[in-house]
């Protein structure tokens, strides 16, 4: 019987947060019975040109919003609060500080898993958390990084010592946050695609018009 926490962090931009997040988030919630799953907005991503970037307090603000119907979600302003650029061995490595004992799984799409080698420090992550891809179209979940196992829907919870990644296929994020800022700019609609909250507080502030 599982005596620890168990944490999933999901980290990004957020800009803005939709409803292929929440989807991720819940999905990964319930395949690895998680206690909690935080929502990282970063304050400068280091993989990401931070120019024309909507606000850290905007976009925490609309992570808040969409986390709020949730009972396991809850947002993070780690990054956030460093006002500085931050790399995500260093947000894991705080994370674990602050959860001690805490089982840590980190949520990324398959598109951030094909470029991981390039990321600070990437082997030390697989020390830090079990890393939990999921699928993003038109780019394929690498088998060559770390030993992995694929789940498959329904499939129960597990977590092997040896296994460093867990590759859910059947999770899929087809929503993009920068098709949506796109779309929303020309004018057409985009409030389908994410939680009412966020929408509102899009429309309210004049975000991505």
């Amino acid at each position: 019987m599982r005596v620890s926490k168990r944490i999933a962090i999901l980290g990004g931009t957020f800009d803005p947060i939709h409803n292929g997040h929440l989807a991720a988030a819940q999905t990964v919630a319930t395949t690895f019975e998680v206690d909690e799953v935080h929502f990282v907005p970063a304050f400068s991503p280091p993989h990401k040109r931070s120019q024309g970037m909507t606000s850290p307090f905007h976009r925490c603000a609309m992570v808040a919003l969409a986390t709020v119907p949730f009972d396991r979600f809850r947002t993070s302003t780690l990054e956030v609060d460093a006002l500085e650029e931050r790399y995500t061995v260093q947000t894991l490595e705080a994370m674990r500080r602050s959860h001690p004992g805490a089982e840590l799984l980190f949520i990324i799409g398959t598109d951030m898993y094909q470029e991981i080698e390039t990321w600070k420090n990437y082997r030390r992550l697989f020390d830090l958390a079990h890393l939990v891809i999921v699928n993003r179209p038109g780019f394929p979940f690498r088998e060559d990084v770390a030993p992995f196992q694929v789940l498959e829907e329904d499939q129960p919870a597990a977590l092997p010592e040896k296994t460093m990644v867990s590759y859910l296929p059947f999770v899929r994020q087809p929503i993009s946050s920068t098709e949506i800022r796109d779309d929303r700019k020309r004018g057409e609609e985009v409030s389908q695609r994410l939680p009412p909250l966020v929408w509102s507080y899009i429309e309210r502030n004049e975000l991505y018009s």
